[in-house]
């Protein structure tokens, strides 16, 4: 059975199709279509992008199977400040727990194999970059937003509520944070064309492999961490600010 999905609608963007089709990001992600950073582009921009014909992909999508999503894959129907504890938790808890061990990796196999893979030394560049600019995103997140947005999640609960210490709108953090999404996932699209998608050399050694294995097993993530913020999270919570 096919999914019952109008795919072409003009001003329908990646983003508010996984929000509401999780399964679709499995077909996004083969794809190479960046359903996350650049979640607000249409389906067809997007396609532009990654230089996939948009029949292909609609094709596709239209084969994906129309039984009910796992209810813990439902955050699109998530309660606001459920929904942001659940990304404190599972997300920034990940990358606290593994950033600073894939820059072991990284740093050990770049002097180890960077005489013989030169690229090596370019994706220890990149991860240091891209770990300092995420630590310092997360905590804006934790200190700046998220604390706004749990209260606006408070106040639909109990309208009573005083809201205390906010900007005037939340708007302008939302896009410095989807900003700096961008740049981190631009820097994951070089380590991913660094290291051939992942790809391990013939030769490679068990620690090589684990670095690999541990930077794809990131970018899963993260795409799923800025995909829940971005197209779900965030204009939420500014449709609540409303």
């Amino acid at each position: 059975m096919e999914m019952a999905f109008d795919f072409e609608t003009p001003a329908l963007t990646v983003g508010e199709i996984v929000a509401a089709h999780i399964r679709t990001a499995e077909v996004f992600k083969r794809l190479n279509i960046d359903f996350c950073c650049n979640g607000k582009r249409t389906l067809f921009e997007a396609c532009v992008r990654a230089n996939v014909p948009l029949k292909t992909v609609v094709e596709t999508l239209h084969k994906l199977p129309t039984e009910e999503r796992r209810s813990s894959e439902k955050f699109d129907e998530w309660e606001l400040g459920f929904l942001a504890d659940y990304v404190l938790a599972v997300h920034h808890g990940y990358l606290y727990d593994n950033l600073p061990f894939i820059e072991e990796l990284v740093v050990k196999v770049a002097a180890k194999h960077g005489d013989r893979y030169p690229a090596l030394l370019l994706v220890q560049q990149a991860y240091v970059v891209l770990k300092a600019d995420l630590l310092a995103h997360l905590q804006k997140e934790e200190i700046a937003l998220f604390p706004i947005i749990k209260e606006l999640a408070a106040a639909k609960r109990k309208p009573a509520t005083l809201l205390t210490g906010r900007p005037l709108s939340i708007k302008a953090p939302v896009a410095c944070m989807e900003h700096e999404h961008q740049d981190a996932g631009s820097l994951l699209f070089q380590i991913r064309e660094l290291t051939n998608d992942y790809t391990p050399p013939a030769d490679a050694c068990n620690s090589h492999r684990l670095m690999l294995a541990k930077l794809a097993e990131l970018e899963a993530d993260l795409m799923q961490h800025i995909h829940l913020e971005n197209n779900i999270l965030f204009p939420k919570a500014i449709a609540l600010e409303k």
